[in-house]
């Protein structure tokens, strides 16, 4: 009975030190789950908040860059201002027939131009003359909106003609035309001024030259 006894305490601790065991094992992986779920978690998280800060970074840094300001509609114009020496004169003039009375090609040197061509300007002018010229030459005045080449402000060419600069305006060309008087360079002659104004969609006249 002894010896029974004894055998019988020895199972029973021998089975509650493996209950033990495999309870705090049990335990160990619970927490150990616990912790990495947790770590995970947090891990996820910081990545998810770093991702969403460098987009924020980024996005702020696109929208404060200068491109970013400044749309194309807004950026500011260049090469604006009276350039007679703009090949846009030339390959007008290349279009040009010769004159019909001289029966002479146009002058394409641009110190021969006079006017205001400017390809910002609404409507603006150069006036051209033939080759080989003297001081009463025909003369061909080129219409231009905005750098465009429109065609010449009258169908014939007429001498002593020259641009009224102080009269003109962004929309409106004003040209001089000379009736000479007892002789081409004598002062007893006679001005006449003809303006030429853009209105939207075409070139409008108004006055006539004069008669020659």
């Amino acid at each position: 009975m002894f010896r029974s006894t004894g055998v019988t305490v020895l199972v029973s601790i021998a089975a509650a030190s493996l209950l033990s065991g495999c309870g705090s094992g049990a335990g160990a992986d619970h927490a150990a789950a616990s912790t990495s779920s947790s770590g995970a978690s947090s891990s996820a998280e910081a990545q998810a908040n770093s991702t969403s800060s460098s987009d924020s970074t980024s996005a702020r840094a696109d929208a404060e860059s200068p491109s970013a300001r400044i749309s194309p509609a807004d950026a500011p114009v260049t090469g604006c201002g009276v350039d007679l020496s703009s090949p846009t004169i030339r390959a007008a003039l290349a279009k040009l027939p010769q004159e019909p009375v001289t029966q002479r090609a146009w002058n394409t040197n641009p110190a021969s131009f006079q006017g205001n061509f400017d390809p910002c300007a609404t409507l603006s002018t150069a006036i051209v003359t033939i080759q080989g010229a003297t001081g009463s030459s025909p003369d061909q005045a080129l219409m231009f909106h905005k750098g465009r080449y429109l065609g010449t402000a009258t169908s014939k060419a007429y001498g002593f003609t020259a641009l009224a600069a102080a009269a003109s305006t962004d929309d409106t060309v004003v040209l001089s035309y000379k009736t000479p008087g007892s002789c081409n360079a004598c002062p007893d002659g006679t001005y006449t001024q003809v303006q030429f104004h853009w209105d939207g969609t075409h070139v409008v006249m108004i006055g006539h030259p004069p008669q020659s």
